[in-house]
């Protein structure tokens, strides 16, 4: 009798946790919310030399709890000698395949269907709260001192890698259309930030997104490969296309998803002992592992006690399923770095010049 009834006990134990377990997850799924992850409130600095103001999802923000090191942002940084101003949105994944992070618009996910309502701020909120904190700032210097502030302020704006996963699932034809939409909205949202610091001549950072069928992630994601690749080429083309046309600033727009493919070909020629004339397959930067991800996310883990990390992060292109290692992070702000050299740093004052993974305009 005492053993039916400690089994009884335990029994009710475990439904009582998976009782706690369903109510949080279906919560998660149907009460509508926005969850920065930006500290609050949030100023801006009165003074500094070069400033470095960041925009964006888990690829550029900062603020993630996760030991993987600097991203390419606060490499960016360090070699400019700059202060950040960092609004970049990270986001911990609920379910392998259904995770979202920050995207252009929010809007988007709903129009789509998105089953989850817990949002990371959009573009629109992140430039919102800098604009509110730079007004503030700004609202008893001289013109002159604004000016200054300007002239000594690069912005990143990266978007695109949770906007395709957010579309990897869905009809090409509604996807097609919601490419269109959200890069006109991150258009528009540069627009705003011109008008409302009463400028044309920004200085822009401005990434394309990657492929993410070559993501760790994907697997978990479905079989959409051929449409997820188009809509890639939608994003880029567009995003292109427009930056060509916009004339309020210089932007300088970054090729990210070559910068990743050539990590990953550069592995694959190593391990195939083929080298080619451009210098990929030499493996210089001593890569292990292009394919998995040094630790694992997802429910699975947020379950456990612990998560397994590699034992050298620096030797996979991947941190997680989702984002890039430590070494891709340095990797890809050395790039940066050169390419904006004369054009948002020491310009010279000469025509567009266009670079193996980025071009100015």
């Amino acid at each position: 009798m005492i053993r039916l009834f400690n089994r009884f006990y335990a029994l009710s134990a475990v439904a009582i946790c998976t009782i706690f377990i369903s109510a949080w997850f279906l919560k998660s799924r149907t009460v509508p919310d926005i969850a920065p992850l930006v500290s609050d409130p949030f100023r801006v600095a009165s003074t500094f030399d070069q400033r470095l103001v960041v925009f964006g999802d888990s690829w550029s923000g900062n603020q993630s709890s996760e030991p993987q090191g600097k991203i390419w942002t606060d490499w960016l940084c360090s070699m400019l000698s700059c202060h950040q101003e960092n609004l970049a949105q990270t986001t911990n994944p609920l379910l392998k395949g259904k995770n979202i992070g920050a995207v252009v618009d929010n809007k988007e996910l709903d129009l789509l269907g998105r089953g989850s309502q817990t949002y990371t701020a959009d573009f629109k909120s992140q430039l919102q709260r800098w604009l509110v904190a730079e007004s503030a700032a700004t609202k008893d210097i001289s013109e002159k001192a604004v000016r200054s502030r300007q002239d000594r302020t690069i912005f990143v704006v990266s978007f695109g890698v949770w906007d395709i996963w957010s579309l990897i699932t869905k009809d090409y034809d509604a996807a097609s259309k919601s490419v269109e939409r959200r890069i006109a909205t991150l258009m528009g949202q540069l627009d705003t930030l011109s008008e409302q610091l009463g400028t044309t001549e920004l200085k822009l950072i401005l990434t394309q997104t990657i492929d993410v069928t070559f993501l760790p992630g994907f697997q978990f994601a479905g079989d959409q490969y051929k449409d997820t690749v188009r809509i890639l080429e939608e994003w880029n083309g567009q995003l292109r296309e427009m930056v060509k046309e916009w004339s309020h600033g210089t932007v300088y727009l970054f090729d990210t998803n070559t910068f990743m493919m050539d990590r990953i070909r550069d592995w694959q020629l190593y391990a195939a002992g083929i080298e080619e004339e451009n210098g990929l397959g030499k493996n210089l930067d001593g890569w292990e592992n292009v394919e998995e991800p040094c630790v694992e996310s997802g429910f699975r883990v947020m379950m456990s006690k612990e998560k397994e990390q590699c034992e050298h992060p620096d030797k996979y292109l991947f941190w997680n399923e989702m984002n890039l290692g430590p070494s891709a992070h340095r990797l890809m702000a050395m790039e940066i770095y050169h390419g904006i050299d004369g054009i948002l740093l020491n310009p010279k004052g000469v025509s567009p010049k266009r670079h193996s993974r980025g071009f100015a305009a």
